[in-house]
Parts: C-alpha cells; structure tokens; sequence
C-alpha cells in the first residue's frame, strides 16, 4: 500500500475557518454595537426635542417682551401716558411707582404672572424682580432712610449761594434730560412643555423721568427752585411752591437742602430700559 503523503493545505484550511468564524463573530458584536448606539442617540434625540422647544419657546417670548421694553417711553407725542398695555407701561406706571420707592410693589419684590402658554406648551410664566438700581445708589444720600433724597446741601455762612444755584440748576437739567436709573428689573421667562422647562433671564435698567423739588431742615414742604438773587450785597437762593409762594434761603441761615425725586398719582413720567445682563 502506497504511503499517504502529507497534505499542506489541511492545516491552513481548519487555520481559515477558525479565522472565519472570529471575523464573523467580531460583525455581529460591531453591529450590536452600532444598533445600540444608535437606539441610544435617537432616544436623547427624542429626549432632547423638548427641551430644545422649551428653550426656543422662552427665548422667543423673551425677545418680543425685551421689543416691548426697549422701544417703550413712556410718554405720546403729545405728552399723554403711552398706555399701549404692553410690560413696559406696567413697569412704569406701576410696578415702580407704587408709592415711591421705598414703598415697592406689593409685599415683595418678586411677582410671577401666568400667561396664556403658545400653542406646543403646557405653561408660561414670566417673574419680574426689581431692585435698586447701583446707579442710583451711587447718587443717593445713603445718610437718611427717605430714599428719594437724591443729595443733599447743607448751606453755611461761608457756601458760595451762585455757584451752587448753578450746580442745582445742571442736576435738575441732567435728570429732566437723561432721567434717573432708578431700579434694574429682572424679568424670567420660563416655559414647561411635556415635564421639561427652560428659564430665559434677562435684566433691566429703569431711568425714570421725575419731577424734582427741595425740602429744606425736616420740614415736609415742598420747594421748586427759582433763581440765585441779590439783596443789596447779600445773595440768596429762591424758592417757590406750588402756590407761587417764595421762600429765601441765605448762606447765614444753616439751611439742609433736600434734592428730591417725587412721584405722583396720576402723574405721567418717561423712561427709558436698557438691557443689562443675560443667561441665554
């Protein structure tokens, strides 16, 4: 019987097979894989459409409240009260004229208001926040608990009663002119769609254009100013209520002037709103 020779492919044969099948294997775990990232990424995908509403929803509503606010003035071409309902007249009209400004808006400062949600959304609310402005706290009299004292002059016998005349009459010019930044107003805007909800911040400075006047010592008066004048030698400073009734202020007379903001019913005021800060 002849010998068998050996066959030097029956090694490399089982060696591709082997091969094959790990190949193989490798291919179906890598596609198992590629089916699970990819039932991963469509589920945050999924995830992720609602917050991405929420987000364009605040933001959107957020930009139409800030065109309201930013071409607000408060007041028509005639002088009238601007009352086209929009925030900026609340803002205005109520929100920071309740009484004054030590006397905010309700018991805090924080207000929220449910509006009506856009089609697509579960709820809107928008919360307003006001605070005083750190620019008027650098020009107020930080020395008395009445806030609306914007500074104050204390008149001795050696003040120089003209130049000060003329450094009143420049800041009774400057807040009839550029108005007084009196609060910043926080307004948050946030909407819940599907259990998901996203907050748009965004804040405010106020200036509001107000009336100024003078009380003198701690008397409750009220005073405009009039003019510097002259008595023979003897300056002095003039003033004038609402009766056109005059009162003189000489620099002998130890006199502590209170420059004064008011605020009164009815009254109506311009402003102006500058965006200040933003989270979105």
């Amino acid at each position: 019987m002849p010998q068998k020779r050996n066959d030097p492919l029956h090694g490399q044969q089982g060696f591709a097979m082997i091969l094959v099948l790990c190949l193989g294997a490798l291919f179906v775990a890598l596609a198992a894989a590629l089916v699970y990232a990819a039932s991963l990424m469509l589920s945050n995908a999924n995830r992720q459409l609602p917050e991405q509403d929420v987000y364009e929803l605040a933001a959107s509503f957020s930009d139409v409240l800030e065109q309201e606010l930013l071409h607000y003035t408060g007041l028509n071409a005639d002088g009238t009260a601007n009352d086209d309902g929009s925030l900026g007249y609340f803002i205005n009209n109520t929100y920071v004229r309740k009484g004054g400004i030590k006397n905010v808006y309700g018991e805090d400062t924080d207000h929220t208001f449910t509006l009506q949600a856009p089609a697509g959304a579960d709820e809107l609310t928008v919360t307003l926040r006001k605070t005083l402005s750190e620019a008027y706290g650098e020009t107020a009299d930080e020395s008395t608990s009445d806030s609306n004292i914007l500074i104050s002059y204390d008149i001795a016998s050696n003040t120089d009663l003209q130049n000060l005349s003329e450094v009143m009459k420049s800041r009774e010019q400057s807040y009839e002119k550029n108005g007084l930044a009196d609060y910043d107003i926080t307004v948050t805007v946030k909407v819940t769609k599907d259990g998901e909800n996203y907050a748009v911040t965004r804040k405010y400075r106020h200036t509001g254009k107000y009336r100024i006047y003078y009380t003198m010592d701690d008397t409750a008066a009220q005073w405009t100013f009039d003019s510097y004048q002259k008595d023979g030698e003897t300056g002095y400073l003039l003033f004038k209520n609402a009766a056109g009734q005059g009162k003189s202020v000489y620099a002998n007379g130890n006199t502590t002037l209170h420059m004064r903001y008011h605020i009164e019913d009815g009254a109506v005021y311009g402003c102006t709103f500058t965006r200040i800060t933003s989270n979105d």
